[in-house]
């Protein structure tokens, strides 16, 4: 096989990418969703509106919980851009993307072909973790794609020039300031576990290790400054440790401890390459340890025999996976960081097994993903939601490209291409659109903002401090009313007031309220808790019976009334 691809073989490997990347690009409009990224961009809001640049406000508060350059990101692109769906995205997808870059670099860099670089970045774009936090985007997606240009760099550094290191110091800096001491972290036990396995001193003194490490402090350290001015002494300590390890050990973060939990979030997050994956490590690692046994394995350790091996990738998933299990605080997305390895580590395992290997065993895994995502994409219109005939038409010109393209590249690979591709373009397309319809908060923004026009403040009652996006599209803070007293102070202010409420405690609020005051609908949707839907909401049949109502209402206080309880 050679080792160059031809002008051909390019083109159309670049329009494979360009197929994988769709669902991604079609995320662009969506809306954003509670909680997270709805905090994100009202954060990023209040930044643009702000004259200070420094200082994080939530909804009018101040905000410690995560450090600051994704909210300067998102803060960027709405000065660009405007505040809105497009702008807020935008960083994410060209961040992801530029990594899908960065993935087929290392490969090439790290001794992988052409072809194998490719189809590692597509199996970066095809995994449904990668997908699942862009659909979403939180801090998790940009500190995974400062990871990868950290690895990157890293090997520029390696393999061309030593001075590439100082970016990658500058890379691991950056991450800091996105998520913590975890972007150093990741790659200490990666790059530098693979220097003391191979004990390869030159490498670690050619690192410009003195230099780069005061390029990787000079932005954590500017940021303690201004966390120190906000918090004293506590703003550092929480940005420097409780926040990262402190989910190790503080009670504050213990939930629950499952040794598997994170390699159970890996198998969803890297469900398109997991099977052959699994199955081609056991197998080898089998076939391995039983050709040698382990003691001339530990002898070949012991004598440095595998220093010209580069473990960094297996180390970067599988020695991270293994320590990342001890934590207390389990979430899902702890486990995209390690996806860019994964994506580099299956890319090796398809070039060796459905491109070099006479082995025939290991073909039908790859298979596997990819047929339960036409399964899934096909299924959708009869459990999720109703369809147009373009739905089934797009459908049947993936299955006629496979069919087509079956010449040009295995069977295995344009299966999980387009299977992937069309079950999570149908999300981008049709389900998530679905999910936000009932999460109304654009709609009543655009009313909120035409009928109360300036105001700076949008009130509730009875709702959760979570539903961050209804005071982002309203362009405005919010504030729960909890008690008459405080209905009464701040009606007694300016007698009439918009609210959103669940429909169901229309009674409570007018029982509260009392005789002196008039509660006049304005809009009322459906509504539910988008960011955890359950299989009772994804049927249509039952979807109805978990959804509930949401109120936009004036709230007037009636003329000529007053109230006993009122304070001025």
């Amino acid at each position: 096989m050679k080792d160059s691809m031809s002008a051909s073989e390019r083109i159309f490997y670049r329009i494979l990418l360009l197929m994988a990347s769709l669902p991604i690009l079609f995320t662009l409009p969506l809306d954003v969703i509670d909680i997270d990224s709805a905090q994100y961009a009202g954060i990023g809001r209040e930044l643009v509106l702000s004259n200070d640049f420094f200082t994080l406000i939530d909804n009018g508060r101040r905000y410690l919980d995560k450090p600051i350059l994704t909210f300067w990101t998102i803060a960027t692109s709405f000065f660009f851009f405007g505040i809105g769906n497009i702008a807020f995205r935008i960083p994410a997808i060209f961040l992801s993307l530029l990594s899908v870059y960065s993935i087929y670099r290392i490969t090439i860099l790290s001794g992988g072909k052409e072809r194998q670089g490719y189809l590692a970045s597509i199996s970066y774009l095809l995994a449904p973790g990668v997908y699942a936090m862009i659909v979403d985007p939180k801090i998790d997606v940009y500190l995974t794609a400062y990871l990868v240009f950290t690895y990157h760099f890293y090997y520029l550094g390696r393999k061309q020039n030593p001075n590439y290191f100082y970016m990658m110091y500058l890379m691991m800096s950056m991450g800091f300031i996105t998520k913590g001491p975890i972007s150093v972290f990741i790659p200490a036990i990666s790059i530098g576990g693979d220097i003391l396995f191979r004990r390869d001193w030159k490498l670690l003194l050619s690192m410009r290790l003195p230099t780069g490490i005061f390029v990787l402090v000079s932005l954590p350290a500017l940021w303690c400054y201004f966390l120190y001015q906000n918090f004293n002494s506590y703003g550092p300590v929480f940005f420097l440790w409780i926040q990262s390890f402190g989910r190790f050990y503080r009670e504050m973060y213990d939930i629950k401890f499952d040794p598997f939990y994170f390699y159970k979030s890996f198998s969803w997050a890297f469900f398109s390459g997991l099977v052959p994956m699994v199955i081609y490590l056991a197998f080898h690692s089998y076939q391995y340890i039983k050709s040698l046994g382990w003691k001339e394995i530990l002898r070949k350790i012991r004598a440095n025999e595998y220093k010209e091996v580069d473990f960094v990738i297996p180390f970067w998933v599988f020695l991270f996976l293994f320590l990342i299990s001890f934590s207390r605080y389990p979430l899902p997305q702890y486990t995209y960081w390690v996806l860019p390895a994964a994506a580099l580590y299956f890319g090796k395992i398809m070039e060796e097994s459905l491109f070099q290997s006479n082995v025939a065993r290991l073909r039908p895994s790859f298979l596997i993903a990819g047929l339960v995502y036409l399964v899934g994409y096909f299924l959708f219109p009869v459990f999720v939601s109703d369809v147009g005939i373009l739905y089934y038409v797009f459908g049947a010109i993936g299955i006629l490209f496979i069919l087509l393209s079956a010449q040009l590249i295995p069977l295995e690979i344009l299966v999980t291409l387009v299977g992937a591709t069309l079950f999570f373009s149908a999300i981008s397309l049709e389900f998530y659109p679905l999910l936000t319809s009932y999460q109304p908060s654009r709609e009543f923004g655009s009313k909120i903002k035409e009928l109360e026009p300036g105001e700076p403040v949008l009130y509730t009652y009875w709702m959760s401090n979570s539903k961050r996006s209804y005071g982002f599209y309203a362009e405005r803070n919010f504030r729960n009313i909890y008690d008459k007293e405080k209905l009464d102070r701040l009606w007694m202010e300016k007698p009439e007031r918009l609210m959103i409420l669940p429909s169901e405690k229309l009674t409570q609020l007018q029982e509260m309220a009392g005789p002196d005051y008039e509660i006049i609908p304005v809009l009322e949707k459906d509504s539910y808790k988008v960011a955890t839907p359950t299989i009772s909401f994804l049927k249509k049949e039952t979807r109805n019976l978990v959804t509930k109502k949401i109120s936009l209402v004036w709230v007037k206080k009636k003329q000529g009334k007053s109230s006993k309880n009122s304070k001025v």
